[in-house]
């Protein structure tokens, strides 16, 4: 027994594109040996009467099917997977979320500062090119005012106030015309350094999809893989995946449902992504 259970926590340990091979080549073989059984057709009929050939033919076909499965579900799943987490549409696929039509959530600091520099904010972060290319410093400022003033936050005494995070600030551009939900995801230090850890992190998750619920008004909502790039996790780095498993988890978690679609997008290729794997996340979810 205790074989048994080693194999079996060892195939579980298994990737799920290996085990859903896996699985799909013994559906076939068992299909195919069932069908032959049934029309009174087997191996012997093919004059071979050595059994290690028979097995030897068995095992081939089980490969080949196994890789034609294995490369089936890459190539489908290469560059977009769709889930459903809390009854809500979740897709996590690759793109420029200044070229999406929904929502845009931008990551910025808990001042949600306006000052690109590459010292305050970086001209390469999501923040800055948003506030460059696609928004009005005056404009989101006044946004972060009005925000405030509601919350009855005080600014300090350089006129900046500093948002729980987690934070959400409706922003409609009048340079493009969208719409950008400003999220206060991250502290900055002295230097000007984002700095979180995974506890400030998971808080932050749970407080936004909140603050979501409260300003997406039935929209489609398109998020970057949110703690990616110059944020500095300081009790270890996290790669994209992990980031983006920690994402879909606090939704689950938050129990909030959203009747329109929630977009996941990654910059660049998702080679280091394995997007059919995220398919074992929302199942466990599920329990």
């Amino acid at each position: 027994m205790s074989y048994i259970k080693k194999a079996y926590y060892r195939y579980k340990s298994l990737s799920k594109r290996v085990r859903d091979s896996i699985s799909f080549s013994i559906f076939v073989i068992g299909l195919v040996s069932t069908v032959c059984t049934i029309i009174g057709y087997s191996l012997s009929d093919l004059k071979i009467d050595s059994i290690s050939y028979r097995l030897l033919i068995v095992i081939g076909l089980s490969i080949a099917l196994y890789a034609v499965a294995y490369w089936v579900i890459g190539i489908i799943f290469k560059d977009r997977i769709g889930l459903t987490i809390n009854n809500t549409s979740v897709e996590v696929s690759c793109g420029d979320i200044f070229a999406a039509e929904e929502y845009r959530v931008i990551g910025c600091d808990t001042h949600f500062h306006t000052t690109v520099d590459d010292v305050i904010i970086s001209k390469n972060s999501l923040q800055g090119k948003m506030v460059l290319e696609h928004g009005i410093a005056d404009e989101i400022k006044a946004a972060v005012r009005k925000e405030a003033e509601r919350l009855n936050l005080i600014p300090d005494e350089n006129g900046l106030y500093t948002f729980p995070l987690g934070t959400i600030i409706r922003y409609d551009s009048s340079i493009d015309k969208k719409t950008y939900l400003m999220l206060a995801m991250t502290e900055l230090n002295k230097d000007y350094e984002s700095h979180t850890n995974m506890a400030k992190y998971e808080h932050m998750l749970m407080k936004m999809w909140n603050e979501i619920s409260r300003v997406y008004a039935s929209h489609d909502i398109v998020f970057p893989i949110l703690g990616d790039g110059i944020t500095r996790f300081d009790d270890r780095p996290k790669d994209r995946y992990t980031l983006i498993r920690c994402m879909l988890c606090t939704l689950s978690g938050s129990g909030k449902h959203f009747n329109s679609k929630i977009k996941v997008m990654i910059y660049g290729k998702p080679d280091d992504i394995p997007l059919y794997e995220l398919n074992d996340i929302v199942k466990t979810l599920r329990r």
